[in-house]
């Protein structure tokens, strides 16, 4: 039985052993119905986004080809190898989200999507705050994370890759957020048409997009 923060760390290696796999699969899973609706509430040409957990760099990608200014954080060194040979002209930076290297008000908006779900809940707390103290008056947050109800590992005890999830009710997570100083703006669910959890049952996606209150 792992600790929270060896469970972290645990998932973090085993992104590290994983992280070619992972990008060619990932990467074929597109969000594109999430990054319309960010663009839309984020409504500023060139902002300075921040893509929390960016793993590969599917995502920094797409926002770099649409000419933002972004900044990739992710604390797998695996995922960092992948996203750099991916994304040659990315800013990218090896950091906890729970303590950001970042200066506050700098951005515009950040994007995590389905990188916050692996932050154990005793301390997921910390992770909002910095987001909140990162983000520029009235900045842009979209947060992406598994539906459930508690935190489990994904795959069986094992010597193999293991990974630590925190599963989310909706209101459960609109409260953390509000309780951040974020003001949340649209709080939707959609269910995965690729990915299943291990026992075949759907995996169902919480999306959400929140303002800092100025």
């Amino acid at each position: 039985m792992h600790s929270p923060e060896e469970a972290l760390k645990r998932t973090i290696q085993s992104y590290d052993q994983t992280a070619v796999t992972y990008a060619q699969r990932t990467t074929k899973i597109q969000v594109p119905q999430q990054r319309e609706w960010f663009i839309e509430f984020l409504s500023k040409p060139a902002a300075s986004i921040l893509d929390l957990g960016c793993g590969p760099g599917r995502d920094t990608l797409f926002f770099l080809n649409h000419d933002y200014r972004v900044t990739s954080l992710d604390l797998s060194t695996g995922m960092l190898e992948e996203a750099r040979r991916r994304v040659p002209g990315g800013r990218f930076i090896q950091a906890d989200m729970r303590r950001l290297p970042l200066p506050g008000q700098s951005f515009d908006a950040i994007w995590a999507c389905a990188s916050y779900l692996h932050l154990p809940k005793q301390s997921a707390g910390l992770a909002l705050a910095e987001m909140q103290r990162v983000l520029a008056p009235g900045g842009l947050l979209f947060l992406a994370v598994k539906r459930g109800t508690d935190e489990s590992w994904r795959e069986p005890e094992g010597p193999g890759p293991r990974f630590y999830y925190a599963y989310y009710l909706a209101e459960e997570l609109a409260g953390k957020v509000a309780a951040a100083g974020l003001e949340v703006l649209s709080l939707s669910e959609n269910q995965s048409q690729v990915q299943f959890h291990p026992d075949g049952s759907p995996v169902y996606w919480i999306n959400l997009y929140a303002r800092k209150i100025t």
